[in-house]
């Protein structure tokens, strides 16, 4: 009995096998077990492939880290500043000069309350020159968002201006005001900063983020007078449209709109000038080869307003009229900037210019320019002196004049621009004496 119920038990165990079988090879036969098929061998060629990018992100990630470390050596960067140490506390008020153009300083004041981040941060004082009873109306209309202040104007007070520059009375007169409305500030108020503005100027959305941000650069480093939102080639044809948060020092002083700390006051309010107060800071024996800070991409640029300045609207349809404003938030919190103290920046730019452009004669530009294979490629032009840079200039379409002999932009006499893309070094120091 028990031997039949094994063989019993037996065969139902091979026939349930079979019927299995059967049912198996008929499933695989189906549509539905087709397309499961797909999705399973479909799935395991996903993940075979997400493992195989994982592991390049791995490598690419340890490659990156390498080739970071790499420059930092090749620059041989100082070591950062301690990050508590750069965000800057103390307030920075806003100075803004003003006269008789009663619309440009709404307008101005207008953008500057619109985009500063903070009242107590950035307060915000205009100062006015001229008795001129419409842009005071305008100042007071701002209540207390504004500080105004008001100096006998320059008509009226005992200015002594030489007789061959009768016609430069606007200048004696704007340099008296600097001295004025800077003692206040400095003297009378006791901030230890200050940003200058004019009220022709237009601003950009991230203006305050930009000096809040660059002011430890000036307490770190004693070669650095000021930092300046203006950028002298700053004409689209000109800069990399894209470099938002590019910045570089210069030893040319930019001015408009522009930052300097008390102790650089301190030592300039006892001699300063009675007229022409921008051209006496490039002077040799103020600047004292200290540098400024200046955007690639201006933080300031000139509206119609200043057409009607004491300069008469010099340069002003073919250069600061086309100077372009940056449009671009930027939280430059965020952006490690100790590569512009003085070490750091030098040792990187002139790695770019000696090591990384290649030589090139100014006749050859234009074509090389103009082929789209060669953007973002980097090149160097060579100018023997003052006459053969303004030659070279022209054919740039960037700012040819010197200052105290120094171009504009300058830094070590190297010029920096864009155009289609490539960078363009034109450079007098090291390259044109090896030249020679």
């Amino acid at each position: 009995m028990q031997l039949v119920t094994k063989v019993f038990i037996g065969f139902a165990f091979l026939f349930i096998l079979w019927t299995l079988y059967v049912e198996n090879d008929i499933i695989k036969n189906t549509p539905k077990f087709d397309e499961l098929d797909d999705l399973m061998r479909a799935t395991d060629r996903l993940e075979r492939l997400l493992k195989f990018e994982n592991e390049h992100m791995k490598k690419l990630e340890k490659e990156l880290k390498s080739l970071s470390g790499g420059l930092k050596e090749k620059y041989r960067l100082q070591d950062s500043i301690d990050k508590s140490s750069k965000s800057w506390k103390e307030p920075i008020p806003v100075l803004v000069f003003s006269c008789n153009r009663a619309s440009a300083v709404r307008e101005h004041v207008k953008k500057l309350l619109n985009y500063r981040p903070s009242k107590e941060l950035f307060p915000v004082i205009v100062t006015q020159d001229c008795d001129n009873e419409a842009v005071k109306n305008e100042i007071k209309n701002f209540g207390d968002d504004v500080q105004y202040i008001k100096h006998i104007a320059g008509d009226k007070a005992k200015i002594t201006i030489p007789m061959q520059h009768r016609m430069y009375t606007a200048y004696y007169r704007i340099a008296r005001h600097y001295k004025l409305a800077l003692d206040y500030v400095f003297n009378t108020k006791k901030y230890t900063s200050v940003i200058i503005t004019e009220d022709d100027l237009d601003i950009s959305p991230d203006f305050f983020s930009f000096f809040l941000s660059t002011r430890y650069l000036m307490r770190e480093d004693p070669k650095l007078w000021c930092v300046s939102a203006w950028n002298d080639n700053g004409k689209r044809e000109n800069i990399d449209i894209e470099a938002y948060a590019k910045l570089y020092r210069s030893d040319f002083f930019p001015g408009l709109g522009w930052m300097m700390s008390s102790d650089t006051w301190n030592e300039l309010s006892g001699i300063w000038p009675v007229g022409f107060w921008d051209d006496w800071m490039r002077d040799p024996l103020r600047r004292k080869d200290r540098q400024c800070i200046r955007p690639e991409i201006s933080r300031t640029g000139m509206t119609n307003f200043g057409k009607e300045g004491a300069s008469k609207g010099q340069f002003f349809n073919k250069h600061l009229a086309k100077i372009v404003v940056n449009k671009e938030n930027i939280d430059f919190s965020k952006i490690d900037l100790d590569y512009l103290l003085p070490a750091n920046f030098e040792r990187m730019f002139k790695a770019e210019v000696l090591e990384e452009a290649d030589l090139m004669d100014i006749s050859e530009v234009t074509a090389y320019v103009l082929d789209p294979k060669n953007k973002g490629t980097s090149i160097r032009v060579v100018y023997t002196g003052n006459i053969d840079y303004i030659e070279k200039a022209d054919k740039l379409h960037i700012m040819h004049d010197f200052k105290a002999g120094v171009p504009r932009t300058a830094y070590d006499g190297i010029v920096t621009c864009f155009i289609n893309g490539v960078i363009i070094q034109i450079d007098f120091s090291r390259v044109s004496q090896s030249c020679l």
